[in-house]
């Protein structure tokens, strides 16, 4: 515990540099990856640990990464004690049954020592464009089990003492669709490890081994009584959120999800008890990603200035029961573990807290992603090329207390962006129409859900087509307080002969023609309170601003 001022100034002084260490690895993998998903997207995530593990600082990137890191880390370090370890080592693993978050999240691990003394370890995850499996781009809705989703490392050395491993390195990219580009994107990660190997080493030196250590012990103790005033705060009691994700990619049914939040003093008890059984499949979220996700939901909710670290995994207790779609038993398949059941882990979570705190919540951000692919053969390189449209990132933030929800965004996704059309039409063969938000797509409220965004785009060329997304007409984004719910996903496909249909939320292997038209349109937030309280002004602005049309009913169109 810091015991004076000066200890107080060195925690702060250590904090901002550790979060510019993580800062700088997220900026030299933003400028070495091959991958738009990455230097344009951002779909990565950085962190430092300590020793024995524990999250040490984040990078401002996915929020649950961080999380499932924690658990992959430990998962390499029970296979390669540190005392087998050396300068320079690289340790890969996306193995979701032994930690981490899903088989196309790459993590890789460095240790960082001061003389011969480990000091910390540096981290990076990455979701990789392809990883092999029955479908390209990483998801396969039609998967039935863990070996069709792409190749497996559990925990194996990448490099060995600042040499990469050749056996390695081809292994990897025999097995999969993109394979100079992926080599560019694996190469972004170790070189954002070695800036972190590089300055932690830097950092000691000002301090001394034993001070930093301290340091480090104190800034995490900081965190951890930071976060249990904040849940000191919320009254006693028990929280109960109920919810549904849709389409497992196999069936077209609901499958419910509940959580109960117990809160006791400066404990949380999360509680994933009343979950359906998991799913045939893909959606099933690994238990590593779920715990990831709630604990993500609590930084979401509490203070932002508290430094994000492992502080915030010790006040939580976290039950999830074995056999459920938020606990899969092997070898179930996981591979939209982050994007379904996983984002749906916020929502209830995000709900439940808002019980406990109305002033601070807000009706359901939905926390999925409405992800749309192409694939085929682009005439212009004559390569294979995978493309995942993120616009289905810019869902709508539910109503607040005292405001109407943020349109267009993702906070699950945190720092992840849309890329520009621009890009997106030079690197890809298809033509973006329109971008916009989405009428009537917020829930109504006292305060409206914030409007999803809906893309039109041609393809111009034969390729293939997969859908992957949830909150469709079955399972909207619900409000909250009275609040109604959000406009529901969907992804229709206009043909060029002039036929039209709506597509299933998930699906995979649909043949496109050149000149086929896509529209996607991703779900709108939640309302919070009773609508008939909502200001008349503030409808009228909505009216005009072309939020709302003239009989707004609270659904989508």
């Amino acid at each position: 515990m810091a015991a004076n001022t000066a200890d107080l100034v060195s925690l702060e002084v250590l904090h901002n540099r550790l979060e510019a260490i993580v800062e700088q690895m997220g900026v030299t993998m933003l400028k070495s990856a091959h991958s738009p998903i990455f230097y344009e997207s951002k779909d990565y995530s950085v962190a430092l640990f300590t020793p024995g593990g524990e999250l040490l600082a984040m990078g401002q990137y996915i929020p649950h990464h961080q999380g499932g890191m924690y658990a992959a880390l430990a998962a390499v370090v029970g296979v390669h004690p540190p005392e087998s370890m050396a300068e320079g080592d690289v340790y890969l693993i996306n193995d979701s049954y032994l930690g981490g978050t899903h088989t196309a999240d790459f993590n890789v691990f460095s240790p960082i020592f001061v003389g011969a003394r480990l000091v910390a370890y540096a981290g990076c995850v990455a979701h990789q464009m392809d990883i092999g499996g029955m479908n390209p781009g990483g998801y396969c809705p039609a998967a039935t089990d863990i070996y069709q989703e792409g190749v497996r490392f559990p925990g194996v050395k990448l490099v060995d003492k600042g040499v990469v491993r050749d056996d390695m390195l081809r292994t990897i990219l025999r097995n999969v669709r993109l394979p100079e580009q992926q080599r560019g994107d694996l190469f972004g990660q170790l070189a954002a490890l070695r800036v972190g190997v590089r300055a932690i080493p830097e950092t000691v030196e000002r301090y001394g081994v034993d001070a930093f250590t301290r340091l480090c012990a104190d800034l995490i103790d900081l965190t951890e009584r930071r976060v249990r005033a904040e849940i000191t705060a919320l009254p006693d009691g028990k929280y109960v959120a109920e919810d549904a994700i849709d389409h497992d990619g196999l069936e077209d049914r609901l499958f419910p999800m509940k959580v109960t939040l117990t809160v006791k003093g400066d404990d949380l008890t999360v509680d994933f008890n009343g979950t359906g059984e998991q799913a045939r499949g893909f959606i099933n979220a690994s238990e590593s990603n779920t715990r990831a996700s709630t604990i993500a939901a609590l930084m979401l909710f509490v203070d932002p200035e508290i430094p994000r670290n492992h502080g915030f995994f010790r006040p939580l207790t976290i039950e999830v029961p074995e056999g459920t779609l938020l606990n899969p038993r092997y070898p179930a398949p996981v591979g939209a573990s982050t994007t379904e059941c996983g984002g749906r882990v916020y929502d209830l979570v995000l709900n439940a807290l808002a019980q406990a705190d109305p002033e601070n919540g807000f009706g359901t951000w939905s926390m999925c992603w409405l992800g749309v692919s192409f694939t085929g053969t682009d005439p212009r390189s004559r390569k294979p090329f995978i493309h995942w449209v993120l616009d289905g990132l810019g869902t709508g933030g539910g109503g607040r207390a005292h405001a109407d929800g943020w349109n267009a965004s993702s906070v699950a996704a945190s720092n992840c962006l849309i890329p520009n059309v621009e890009l997106e039409e030079e690197t890809y063969p298809v033509r973006f129409v329109r971008r916009e938000l989405w009428t009537d797509s917020g829930g109504l409220g006292k305060y409206r859900g914030g409007l999803g965004l809906e893309t039109e785009l041609r393809v111009e060329i034969d390729c293939q087509m997969t859908v992957l997304g949830s909150r469709a007409q079955k399972a909207p984004p619900p409000g909250i307080f009275g609040g109604g719910p959000g406009g529901a996903a969907g992804v229709w496909l206009h043909r060029a002969d002039g036929s039209s249909e709506q597509l299933p939320i998930k699906a995979t292997g649909i043949a496109l023609c050149a000149g086929d038209r896509i529209v996607m349109r991703a779900p709108g937030g939640g309302g919070y309170g009773d609508p008939a309280e909502r200001d008349p002004a503030l409808t009228e602005a909505d009216r005009r601003a072309g939020f709302i049309s003239s009989q707004p009913t609270g659904k989508a169109a």
